[in-house]
């Protein structure tokens, strides 16, 4: 590898780093933004769940009124056939044939939206489970570098305090060691003057 490449690498690597440092000292906040994306995708969902189970319930309700009718569709060519007339009994079988291929349709789509239903359901379900999961753990991390951040307040607290106490110790000393030398000199003028005036 030359030099050239070497240094290109390097310059790349530097640029990254202070990135790289940007996502750690956020990445409590990344975590939480993350959880709220997390439950707007989930309230989107619900809203999907909810359209696809008002088309189904819409669904079976066509299917019972599609039901009534073909029921209604038979009795009237039943009696048409009674009645002998067998060219409105033949169009009503034409009508009732038509209604129960578009009434087996209609019932294979509702089971196509029931799964579907059930497989949203399930998704959400643990999606829901997994987004109480995270928001624990962002609880305790949240604890975590609260108790980090007083842990290391406390220590400089601390390591100023012992600091403040030796330097309180070494002006006591200062004191004792200035008025020890008074009292000294004091006594030592006094003993001067007795001598001096023949005492």
């Amino acid at each position: 590898m030359s030099l050239w490449t070497k240094l290109n690498t390097l310059f790349r690597a530097s640029a990254e780093e202070p990135l790289h440092h940007l996502v750690d000292a956020n990445n409590i906040r990344i975590f939480e933004q993350e959880i709220r994306d997390a439950e707007k995708a989930i309230q989107h969902a619900k809203l999907q769940l909810a359209t696809v189970m008002a088309e189904k319930k819409q669904l079976q309700r066509h299917n019972q009124a599609l039901e009534e009718n073909i029921s209604n569709k038979e009795r009237q060519a039943g009696e048409a056939l009674d009645k002998q007339a067998e060219e409105l009994a033949l169009e009503l079988a034409g009508v009732i044939a038509e209604d129960e291929h578009l009434l087996q349709q209609q019932r294979k789509q509702v089971i196509c939206l029931e799964k579907q239903e059930a497989h949203l359901k399930r998704q959400l379900r643990l999606a829901a489970n997994g987004i109480q999961k995270y928001q624990r753990e962002l609880t305790l991390a949240k604890a975590n570098r609260s108790a980090q951040k007083a842990l290391g307040s406390l220590q400089g607290y601390s390591n100023g305090l012992s600091a403040s106490m030796e330097e309180m110790a070494s002006s006591l000393n200062s004191i004792k060691h200035q008025q020890t030398r008074a009292t000294e000199m004091d006594e030592a003028m006094r003993e001067i003057n007795a001598e001096l005036n023949g005492e």
